[in-house]
């Protein structure tokens, strides 16, 4: 049986780049597009059966792939995603400003990789930011609660500290957390993928925003400071 690493996630995590990274171990085949288009979201378990056949054909022993809060509805990832044999879950986040940032960031200029966006300053609605944290919140806390009534680990790889590292680091971190359920991953000597290339070097979200005051001060009036600051699981 093929083991499937599914990556409980949302936008602008470094998902992607984890997976990029993947696929320096041997044993492993990232998927990071699947599900990205109508046909595929109609029949999940289908898409699944056809990348278990891809990665078997490459003598792979674990798939990964990612899904978002908007990929597929709950009931699906439940019932033909997370209930099929061999499926394990590790969490992937990001500070909830960071991710918003970078994913209107990304929106702004209509492209999602291998563009500097370091340039690109930001007016953020605090109204879109809450709803934003909301339907993250959500999303995780779903699958959270699922896994714990199940008595499953639940590892969490966190973009600052666990991603956006040298490769090798994230690499460990990623192997470490497959560990925590039970699929054995072996980081090699010599790495043939460095991943993605980071498309912001600018560090503070105040340094990305041009109503940052404005926007900061509705952050303390909502009470919203600290759940931006923080991580939605």
């Amino acid at each position: 049986m093929l083991d499937s690493l599914c990556l409980i996630t949302g936008p602008r995590t470094g998902a992607n780049h984890l997976m990029q990274l993947g696929d320096n171990f041997a044993e492993l085949k990232s998927f990071p597009e699947l599900f990205n288009s109508l046909a595929e979201r109609i029949e999940p378990d289908h898409v699944l059966d056809r990348a278990t056949a891809a990665a078997r054909a490459e003598h792979k022993r674990v798939l990964t792939f990612k899904l978002w809060h908007d990929t597929l509805e709950p009931e699906t990832v439940e019932q033909l995603v997370l209930s099929r044999p061999g499926v394990r879950v590790i969490f992937v986040v990001r500070r909830q400003i960071d991710a918003y940032v970078s994913w209107c960031k990304a929106i702004s200029v209509h492209k999602w990789q291998e563009v500097d966006t370091s340039e690109v300053r930001l007016n953020l609605d605090i109204a879109d930011f809450a709803a934003w944290m909301d339907a993250q919140e959500r999303w995780y806390d779903r699958w959270r609660n699922w896994l714990n009534r199940r008595f499953l680990p639940s590892p969490i790889l966190r973009y600052e500290t666990d991603i956006d590292q040298p490769p090798e680091g994230a690499l460990r971190r990623f192997s470490a957390a497959a560990a925590q359920v039970g699929v054995t991953l072996r980081v090699p000597a010599v790495l043939s993928s460095a991943g993605l290339v980071k498309q912001d070097r600018v560090k503070a979200a105040a340094d990305k925003v041009d109503n940052w005051p404005a926007f900061s001060k509705a952050l303390v009036a909502q009470g919203l400071e600290k759940r931006a600051f923080g991580y939605p699981v």
